[in-house]
């Protein structure tokens, strides 16, 4: 079997829409195919113009083949008695993005239901229609020990910070390169990593993008995709794992 990684942008909502579709077209042209988008789905406090304009972009993207993954439902977390102690560490360490982070059972599956309900709403057909989500991404990759068997019994695959599980179960090693977040004095260190991560002749590593890479880091993130491709690895999907 080839060697394989994923390109995976993070982030793409009501309201980073407009800047984020001309950086995938320039990505979707240096890969040489379109990748994973991941979509935050509350449009909660948007203008209904600006939710229409993020309905169009998603079924533009849709139409040239990229590939739409759900990320959470705000990317922002609500107060939640369900929270454990080690959930309200990682929304400490995340500026409270990480919302999916040590919930209850109850409190996380209410959570992906809303997200879901979310996705469906934005990317439904005339008809009602609408493709579940290809994969699920807790936001800052931060989770509860329910949310797992939560996503899969949805028929989704999971992502977490070091691996992918798809809906059947199998299992994939999966090292992330990701830079938002991090301190500038680290960037250099988080370079080589993903430098490593992508010469590693084993697993399916991941390049994860944000709206917040740019245009800072835009030749770094060029130039991971041309060292992974220079690799001989092939751009993979999370719907083809």
């Amino acid at each position: 079997m080839s060697k394989r990684f994923l390109l995976c942008f993070h982030d793409f909502s009501v309201w980073s829409y407009q800047k984020v579709l001309p950086i995938l077209e320039e990505l979707k042209d240096l890969a040489g195919a379109p990748f994973s988008v991941l979509v935050v789905p509350d449009t909660e406090n948007a203008s209904p113009e600006a939710v229409q304009g993020f309905r169009e972009a998603l079924a533009q993207l849709k139409s040239e083949g990229f590939e739409l993954a759900l990320h959470g439902f705000k990317h922002k977390a609500e107060f939640s008695q369900g929270r454990s102690y080690a959930g309200l560490v990682g929304m400490n360490l995340t500026g409270g993005e990480a919302e999916f982070a040590g919930l209850s059972q109850y409190e996380s599956s209410r959570l992906l239901q809303a997200a879901l309900e979310a996705w469906k709403t934005l990317l439904a057909d005339e008809n009602g229609n609408v493709e579940m989500p290809a994969a699920f991404v807790p936001p800052t990759w931060f989770s509860n020990k329910f949310l797992p068997r939560q996503v899969r019994a949805a028929k989704m695959l999971y992502e977490d910070r070091f691996s992918l599980t798809t809906a059947d179960g199998v299992r994939y090693s999966s090292p992330v390169a990701s830079f938002a977040g991090i301190p500038k004095a680290t960037e250099k260190a988080a370079v080589l990593y993903a430098q490593g991560i992508l010469k590693f002749p084993f697993g399916v590593p991941r390049i994860a993008i944000h709206p917040v890479d740019f245009p800072e880091l835009n030749e770094t993130i060029r130039d991971l995709i041309r060292l992974a491709l220079g690799n001989k690895r092939q751009l993979t999907l999370y719907r083809d794992l």
